[in-house]
């Protein structure tokens, strides 16, 4: 391993990560009848879970530096967009 790379576990700890982040938010939403639903959690979470697991599937032992900067920017937009989700559905729910 140089500087420029990480290993590729840091992709499972990611992987288990949004699994982790699936089951509460899941768990959350049918506990609280609020925010999004569990098909609306499902859908956000599946395309980029997948696509995480294809690179998983396609990487070295180790992965650059950069691959791993673009996994950390795509979670922080992922994010954001989850919040922007919630605080719209809640917003909504409260004009009814």
């Amino acid at each position: 391993m140089n500087l420029n790379s990480i290993p590729i576990i840091w992709v499972d700890a990611i992987l288990l990560f949004t699994v982790c982040e699936w089951l509460f938010l899941s768990f959350r939403s049918t506990q609280t009848k609020n925010g999004l639903s569990f098909a609306d959690i499902s859908a956000g979470l599946l395309p980029g879970w997948l696509l995480m697991l294809a690179l998983r599937f396609a990487a070295p032992p180790e992965l650059g530096v950069d691959v791993f900067v673009c996994l950390s920017l795509a979670g922080l937009a992922h994010a954001l967009d989850f919040y922007r989700r919630y605080k719209n559905c809640t917003l909504s729910r409260n004009k009814i």
